[in-house]
């Protein structure tokens, strides 16, 4: 019988999960107050566990814990969104670049696979699959690169960018132009060639700033949850209304973000 030698996970282990989870695809909406005796019945646990695991995530920047008053979920603002933007921008270019010359096979194959996914456009749950499937794709990239903290960078700016996605920013108009730039993304990695994949990175991140500019800009206030003004954005042509399609609700992750480096 073949022993599990996997440490067992703790109760605070567990709700951090499971809460972080929760934030990340806005089952908590931003600002919402969170009590500890509200998430003790949620996740089953008592106080200590709670309070662990709100303390990591505070550090995680997805909760703020205010003195006296309790825990509430971190607001989006435009000027997180802006920030996690600039450092894509700086770093996921130079994680293809390495992962074009040091991703093994199984890495390869991995990444490829991902980069393929079509969703179905005005599916929500092929939508979320996107999401899941997006994360994994350039988190597996920066795994893919062998640097420990260019994958934790990556991993966090990601987890906090996927709440945008769920609740603010619908890229459902944007499919087929996501899935070609990732096509090329993998395939200048799968040819070794570092150069390419730097630029295929540092394309596809800045045209995702613009068509998502251009997505913000047609929100109103009370869409955007807790989103400050809009005055620092470039004046882009705004689309339709038909092109902005907000989605909120929550899918599965397949694993925890920490998890995903044993895929290496």
């Amino acid at each position: 019988m073949k022993r599990n030698t996997r440490p067992a996970q703790t109760s605070s282990e567990r709700v951090y999960r499971h809460l972080k989870h929760d934030i990340v695809t806005c089952d908590f909406l931003p600002g919402k107050s969170l009590s500890e005796q509200e998430l003790c019945r949620r996740y089953h646990t008592s106080r200590t566990p709670i309070r662990e695991a709100c303390r990591h995530l505070e550090k995680d920047g997805l909760i703020k814990i205010i003195p006296f008053r309790g825990y509430f979920v971190a607001p989006l603002t435009m000027a997180e969104y802006h920030n996690l933007n600039e450092v894509q921008l700086i770093v996921e270019p130079a994680a293809a670049a390495l992962a074009a010359q040091r991703a093994t096979p199984d890495q390869l194959h991995k990444i490829q696979e991902w980069a393929e996914y079509v969703y179905r456009v005005g599916n929500q749950k092929s939508y979320y699959t996107f999401l899941d499937r997006n994360y994994s794709l350039h988190v597996g990239i920066a795994s893919a690169s062998g640097n420990d903290s260019l994958f934790d960078i990556v991993s966090e700016v990601h987890t906090r960018l996927m709440r945008f996605f769920y609740l603010v920013i619908s890229v459902d108009s944007y499919g087929p132009e996501l899935v070609t730039e990732h096509r090329e993304i993998v395939r200048a990695i799968g040819n070794r060639d570092p150069e390419c994949a730097r630029q295929r990175t540092a394309e596809h991140i800045i045209r995702t700033m613009q068509r998502s500019a251009n997505l913000l800009l047609t929100s109103t206030r009370s869409q955007l949850g807790f989103l400050g003004q809009a005055t620092e954005w470039p004046a882009l042509a705004a689309p339709s209304a038909s092109e902005v399609q907000p989605f909120s609700g929550a899918v599965e992750l397949e694993e925890d973000p920490q998890q995903r480096r044993t895929n290496r």
